[in-house]
């Protein structure tokens, strides 16, 4: 234990400097899945490109299209995944974020569309009742009933994401990965244990400090009516 807090005072500056690169490139991935989830799911939920008796059938094969395809990227290896962006777009952050951004998706999507779906027709037709168009009964009724939903998949991707941004490392890519790659590559070495055990806790606290967040986010964004 004596050794383990040795190795934390002496590196406190770059495991800080690790701590701030996982947590923003968790954020920038995760952020930028959730505008393509977003931006797809209204897409797929307001259709009105098709006749009123193709819509209904139409949504919902593009609905289990868009899962399919999300889905399946999210079960692709990530050391193939990593491995196959590294020729394409060399090394470092941008492979990192595209990769990750690929894996939040399904889970922030996947949400959206249940949560969109899941607002009672009752209240929409009141809405549409007291004069409300299609862009303000989605921005003022579905969106906001539906956010619940939607940040509990934005937290799942954000969880996903953390355990999979340390696989990065492989291709050169910022945070916690990169120690405890070189604690994985030198096991049994000087340090190399603590170094393993500081990825993982780093993770950990990651974890924890986007918990809080979700929690204050949800706290601010939930209309009072909805919150639980």
């Amino acid at each position: 234990m004596g050794s383990y807090l040795q190795y934390l005072s002496e590196n406190s500056t770059e495991l800080v400097f690790y701590a701030q690169q996982h947590f923003l490139l968790v954020g920038y991935s995760v952020a930028l899945a959730s505008v393509i989830s977003l931006v797809l799911a209204l897409v797929l939920h307001t259709n009105q490109l098709t006749p009123p008796s193709w819509r209904r059938s139409l949504q919902v094969g593009s609905r289990e299209t868009a899962l399919l395809f999300a889905s399946a990227a999210l079960t692709v290896p990530s050391l193939a995944l990593f491995g196959m962006l590294q020729p394409l777009l060399g090394l470092g952050v941008t492979p990192s974020i595209v990769a990750l951004t690929l894996y939040a998706v399904y889970p922030v999507l996947r949400n959206t569309l249940a949560g969109l779906s899941g607002v009672d027709p009752a209240i929409l037709e009141a809405a549409r009742g007291v004069g409300m168009g299609p862009v303000r009964r989605m921005l003022r009724v579905q969106l906001p009933l539906a956010w619940p939903v939607i940040i509990s998949g934005i937290r799942v991707a954000v969880l996903i994401v953390i355990s999979i941004a340390v696989v990065a490392a492989v291709i050169n890519g910022p945070g916690f990965g990169k120690p405890l790659q070189d604690g994985l590559a030198r096991l049994g070495s000087v340090n190399s244990f603590n170094e393993v055990i500081t990825g993982t806790l780093g993770c950990l606290l990651v974890a924890a400090g986007y918990e809080i967040v979700f929690v204050v986010v949800r706290r601010l964004t939930t209309p009072r009516g909805i919150r639980v």
